[in-house]
């Protein structure tokens, strides 16, 4: 992971109001008529900004031009025929596009601007709903309310539909709006996910957070209160512990990923889990400690996912000649000596205890896929390999039938193997997957019905014939 690369924004807006005082006729001193047809401004883009086209700049972060669909919703005590009126809002429309556009107000034409008061400005979002702005009459704020954050595709064009600005400016005496300051209430993340592999685009990608200290890094919805002086305060802030986007486009090895956030200081632990076009699976969890995002800022990670193991099961009926088909009995009856068929090589019972009584581990944090499913999975347990086990092959080896898992990952895995918890089959459909583990044993039960089995999850590892011989489980061999 690189340091991350801050770039802070700034926008100016310059407001010009269509018409002065002096061009008021007489018909409007005895407020009869209009004063002008339209109210407009000029509003102009600096080169770096979170408000996006689909140009990236390695240097200036995320190049910005207004475009024709832009829009502007404008709060202010307009006055109508030498009247005052409450605080409203009215959408002006970008009548150009590039860095600088003018936005205009086209409905009705009494309106205009009134002096020595203020007047507030947001961005459109195209989403409704997705960014609401109430005003309170009696504090003179306004709380402007953000929400649908978790739909995002996580593609830069996307951006532009969650990235919320806002302006504060003052009408001189003369009923010209001053130069307004437009900020960004929200951040960016960028995550550079590389892995030789990703030459064409990720299936898709899922994040995990688990936030520490702060909010989560996920954003859900958010409050904040804007004053009348253009003091933005963080209100509420909600998020989801999980996302998961599709369809991200890779190249040359690196898959970027990006995610309006919310400001806020966060620390927690970050797991992205991806699917190739291949099928195949990477993974990565990594911790951020003390990430500060400020509104208008990007932070920019690059992150190397590592791929998964895919495990293929099959689940069997107890030594039977063919894989697990719901409805079909073809298990073995015999009731003494070894399994002949799909279950010759795995452990016998005997060594089956002498793994239990060297120890076992419960892992839920190394992912691992099911091939049939195509889905990623946590859950499994290390067990020591028999040349590390002192009396393996002698038999005489401290056998025992149950053990508690201790949580977590042998500091030394490579005297260890993993068995992926991979349920079991009953009627038509796997069970348990991904929290519980089913392995048959070469030795049968002595009354034809059950076979031991080695059986696990995370608060055991069981040696028993607990299962009947018509039950579907998994296969595996001596290590």
């Amino acid at each position: 992971m690189k340091s991350p690369v801050l770039i802070l924004f700034s926008l100016s807006v310059f407001l010009f109001f269509g018409c002065s005082q002096n061009d008021y006729d007489s018909d409007y001193v005895t407020g009869k008529d209009t004063p002008c047809q339209s109210m407009s401004f000029s509003a102009s883009l600096p080169s770096s900004t979170t408000k996006v086209t689909e140009t990236v700049d390695a240097t200036k972060g995320l190049i910005t031009v207004w475009e024709s669909t832009d829009a502007l919703q404008v709060f202010h005590k307009y006055t109508k025929t030498s009247t005052v009126g409450a605080m409203q809002g009215f959408t002006f429309a970008s009548k150009s596009a590039g860095s600088s556009a003018t936005f205009a107000y086209s409905g009705a034409s009494e309106y205009s601007f009134t002096p020595n008061s203020s007047l507030y400005a947001f961005n459109a979002l195209p989403t409704a709903g997705n960014y609401t702005q109430t005003y309170n009459s009696s504090s003179d704020n306004f709380t402007l309310s953000l929400s649908g954050y978790g739909s995002q595709t996580g593609t830069l064009s996307n951006l532009r539909n969650y990235d919320a600005m806002y302006g504060v400016s003052s009408v001189n005496a003369g009923g010209t709006p001053s130069a307004m300051g437009v900020s960004h209430l929200i951040s960016v993340l960028r995550f550079d996910l590389t892995n030789a592999a990703f030459t064409a685009a990720l299936t898709s990608v899922a994040f995990t957070y688990t936030p520490s200290s702060g909010s989560s890094l996920l954003p859900s919805s958010g409050n904040f209160t804007l004053s009348n002086s253009g003091t933005v305060t963080t209100g509420s802030l909600t998020g989801s512990t999980s996302w998961t986007v599709n369809n991200i486009a890779a190249s040359s090895g690196t898959a970027p990923v990006y995610l309006m956030t919310f400001p806020d200081t966060r620390s927690g632990s970050l797991t992205i889990t991806a699917i190739g076009s291949n099928g195949n699976a990477y993974y990565r969890k990594i911790t951020l400690s003390g990430l500060s995002l400020t509104s208008g800022s990007m932070k920019a990670y690059t992150i190397t996912l590592n791929p998964i193991a895919t495990y293929s099961f099959k689940y069997y009926m107890w030594d039977a000649t063919a894989a697990y088909v719901n409805g079909i009995t073809n298990y073995n009856t015999i009731t003494s000596g070894v399994a002949t068929n799909s279950c010759k090589n795995c452990p016998t019972y005997t060594q089956m205890q002498m793994y239990i009584g060297a120890g076992a581990y419960w892992d839920n944090t190394t992912p691992w896929k099911d091939a049939s499913s195509g889905t990623v999975y946590t859950g499994g347990v290390w067990l020591k390999k028999k040349a590390y086990i002192s009396g393996f092959d002698a038999g005489t080896a401290t056998k025992s039938t149950y053990a508690a898992p201790t949580a977590g990952i042998p500091s030394n895995t490579s005297q260890y193997f993993f068995l992926p918890a991979s349920g079991g089959m009953s009627g038509s459909a796997a069970y348990s997957v991904g929290s519980g583990g089913s392995y048959w044993s070469s030795t049968p039960y002595s009354d034809a019905t059950y076979a031991y089995g080695l059986y696990f999850s995370s608060s055991y590892v069981v040696a028993n014939h607990s299962d009947d011989r018509l039950g579907g489980s998994c296969v595996w061999l001596v290590q």
